[in-house]
């Protein structure tokens, strides 16, 4: 997938500022339209509901990407227990094996911490001020996986049966954090 570029990543800062705009204008484009139709009182409440759905639809999106960033917290903390996991079923593996695995692990447990730091960071300063940082966040967590899927195809069913589960973990906290930086 390809980064977005900065016009969308501006957008995605900005949700609700965003709709709030085309919230407005649809609603003074309805009162518009409704004055040329005729009573003043039933344009106010036309442009009074318009106003009520759009502030009603902000509200959804907001509480949409909170849920998201709650999802991905659970997903990261589950991730950080694969990762203790995979680190102690990697004994049985070779001495090769072993380094590799123990390098993949290594990095899916510095990408789970980046993605726990930044959705901490989400938390107290808003998901729109963290946007880049869950970008990161997400692109670091997807290369780990990359990582371990290549690691996981050559161990031995224990180790890589952890393996694969903290690969698992780790593409449902990518999920998360794509769902949330949208």
């Amino acid at each position: 997938m390809t980064a977005p570029t900065p016009a969308l990543r501006a957008v995605g800062h900005r949700p609700a500022r965003l709709l709030l705009g085309l919230a407005t204008a649809g609603a003074l484009a309805l009162g518009l339209s409704a004055c040329a139709d005729g009573d003043p009182r039933d344009i106010a409440d036309e442009v009074a509901t318009a106003a009520q759905d759009a502030a009603a639809g902000i509200s959804e999106a907001g509480d949409s990407v909170r849920e998201a960033l709650a999802e991905a917290r659970t997903h990261a903390d589950a991730a950080a227990a694969r990762v203790e996991e995979a680190r102690a079923a990697l004994a049985s593996l070779d001495e090769q094996s072993r380094t590799r695995a123990d390098a993949a692990v290594t990095s899916a447990q510095s990408a789970v911490d980046d993605a726990r730091t930044a959705l901490e960071q989400a938390k107290a300063d808003g998901e729109a001020a963290s946007a880049d940082a869950l970008q990161t966040a997400r692109d670091k967590v997807e290369a780990a996986r990359t990582e371990l899927d290549a690691v996981t195809s050559g161990a031995q069913s224990e180790a890589g049966g952890a393996l694969q589960r903290l690969g698992e973990q780790l593409a449902s906290l990518g999920q998360d954090l794509e769902t949330a930086t949208r």
